[in-house]
C-alpha cells in the first residue's frame, strides 16, 4: 500500500440503526484520520450484508427492512443473503473488493449464549469468507473496539464448552492486522482460544472528536432505562418490575431539586419514558449527533446505555451504568460505578449519584488525560498494523 496515497476504506457497521454503533464508528474513523489523514469512506450495514454492493443500500434506507422484518423476523436477512449469494462479486464496485483497508466496527464480536454464538453471526460468510479472504491480497483488516455479550458475571469458561466457536475466534483473530477489544472479558475469551489481546477503552470515546463537539457547562442530569436493564437477559434473570421501581423513584427524587432529562436511544426507551415518568423532560432523535450535543450540556448521568456513558465521559462528564449483560463491563476502563442491575438497590443508586455529582469538577481533567493516553496507544497500534510509518504518514 502506497504510504502517499489517498485510501479507502470500508467499514463494517450498522447504519442508522443504534446510537452506540454510531458513536463507535465516529471514534474510529477519527482515530484513523489521525494517521492515515483524508480517507474515502464506504460503510456496510452489518445486518444486511448485501449493502457491500452500492446498488442494494436503498434495502436499508428506504425503510423496507424493517418494515418487513415486522412481519416475519429475519426474514430481509435470508431473502437478500439469498439474493447477494447468487448474483456475481464485481470486482471494481463491491465495497469489500474495492477498500484498501476493512474495519470491523465495535459490536459483540464474542459470544455463546442461549440467543445464538458468533461462529454463526450473518456478516461473517457474505463479507469474510465470500469476499474478503480470496481477494484480500495484504490488505489490512482490523477489529476494533470488539467486545462480548454474555451473562454479566461470566468469567467465559463457558467457551471451553463450544469448540466450533473457539476456532472461529481463532480464524477471525488471524485473519487481521489488528483486534483490539474494549472490555476484560474479551481479553479472557480470546484467552480461551489461544489469543493475546489489546485492551482498550472503546473508540466511541472520540466520537465528539469527530463530530466537533466540546462540553459545556452542565445544565441537566441525564438519565437512561431500559426495562429489563440492557438489551439481552442471559443466564441471569433480572428483576424488571423492582428496577423499574428503583429507577422511578430515583428520577422522582433527583427531579426535586434539579433539571433532569430521560434520554431514549430508541423508541422502545422513548415510549418507556412517557408510560413511567410523563412529568419529566425526555430526548429522543433520529440524528446520533444530537445525542453528544445533548450529552455535552449535562452534569452527570446514570444509564442502562453504555455508550451514553462514554458520549458522557469523552466530554468529562462522569456517569454511572446499570446493565444486565457483559456489555456494561466496559465502563470499567473509564474507572466509572458499573453494576448488575439487580444490585441497582435504592442505597447503591443513592450513594452512586452523590458521588458522581462531587466528581464534575475534577473528572473533565482525568478524562482528558485518559483519552490522551488512549489515543497514543491506538496510535502506536495503528500504524504498524497498517503498514505505515510515522514519518511518511504525516507527510
Amino acid at each position: 500500500m502506497n504510504d502517499l496515497a489517498r485510501r479507502s476504506v470500508c467499514i463494517i457497521t450498522t447504519v442508522q440503526h443504534n446510537v452506540g454503533d454510531d458513536f463507535v464508528r465516529d471514534g474510529i474513523i477519527h482515530l484513523l484520520g489521525q494517521v492515515l489523514g483524508p480517507t474515502e469512506l464506504q460503510l456496510i450495514h452489518k445486518h444486511l450484508p448485501i449493502t457491500a454492493r452500492p446498488g442494494f443500500n436503498w434495502v436499508h434506507s428506504s425503510g423496507l427492512a424493517n418494515r418487513l422484518d415486522k412481519v416475519s423476523a429475519n426474514f430481509t436477512l435470508r431473502t437478500t443473503r439469498r439474493l447477494d449469494a447468487v448474483l456475481p462479486l464485481r470486482r471494481t464496485s463491491d465495497r469489500v473488493r474495492t477498500a484498501d483497508i476493512l474495519v470491523q466496527s465495535g459490536g459483540p464480536v464474542y459470544w455463546a449464549n442461549e440467543e445464538g454464538d458468533c461462529a454463526d453471526t450473518e456478516w461473517w460468510h457474505p463479507l469474510i469468507e465470500r469476499r474478503w479472504i480470496p481477494y484480500a491480497k495484504g490488505r489490512p483488516f482490523l477489529n476494533l473496539a470488539g467486545g462480548t455479550c454474555q451473562a454479566y458475571h461470566s468469567d467465559a469458561s463457558e467457551f471451553t464448552r463450544h469448540p466450533k466457536v473457539l476456532e472461529h475466534i481463532r480464524r477471525f483473530y488471524d485473519l487481521t492486522a489488528l483486534t483490539t477489544v474494549r472490555d476484560e472479558l474479551s481479553v479472557e475469551v480470546l484467552r480461551q482460544a489461544g489469543r493475546d489481546a489489546h485492551l482498550l477503552p472503546c473508540t466511541s470515546l472520540f466520537a465528539v472528536d469527530q463530530q466537533a463537539i466540546t462540553p459545556s457547562p452542565g445544565e441537566y442530569i441525564v438519565l437512561n432505562y431500559m426495562p429489563t436493564g440492557g438489551h439481552f437477559v442471559l443466564g441471569e434473570p433480572t428483576d424488571a418490575a423492582a428496577w423499574e421501581t428503583r429507577f422511578v423513584a430515583l428520577a422522582r427524587r433527583l427531579a426535586k431539586g434539579q433539571r433532569v432529562i430521560m434520554v431514549c436511544h430508541n423508541q422502545k426507551e422513548k415510549e418507556a419514558a412517557r408510560c413511567l415518568l410523563p412529568e419529566l423532560e425526555s430526548f429522543y432523535s433520529e440524528d446520533y449527533r444530537e445525542y453528544l450535543r445533548l450529552y455535552s450540556k449535562a452534569h452527570w448521568g446514570i444509564l442502562n446505555r453504555v455508550h451514553g456513558c462514554f458520549a458522557l465521559a469523552s466530554l468529562g462528564k462522569p456517569s454511572a451504568v446499570i446493565g444486565s449483560d457483559s456489555r456494561a463491563r466496559m465502563a470499567k476502563q473509564l474507572g466509572l460505578p458499573v453494576v448488575f442491575v439487580n444490585d441497582a438497590t435504592d442505597d447503591w443508586l443513592e450513594s452512586t449519584a452523590e458521588h458522581l455529582a462531587t466528581l464534575v469538577d475534577t473528572f473533565p481533567d482525568y478524562m482528558a488525560a485518559l483519552k490522551a493516553d488512549a489515543a497514543k496507544k491506538y496510535g502506536a497500534l495503528l500504524y504498524p498494523a497498517l503498514g505505515l510509518s510515522r514519518v511518511k504518514a504525516a507527510s
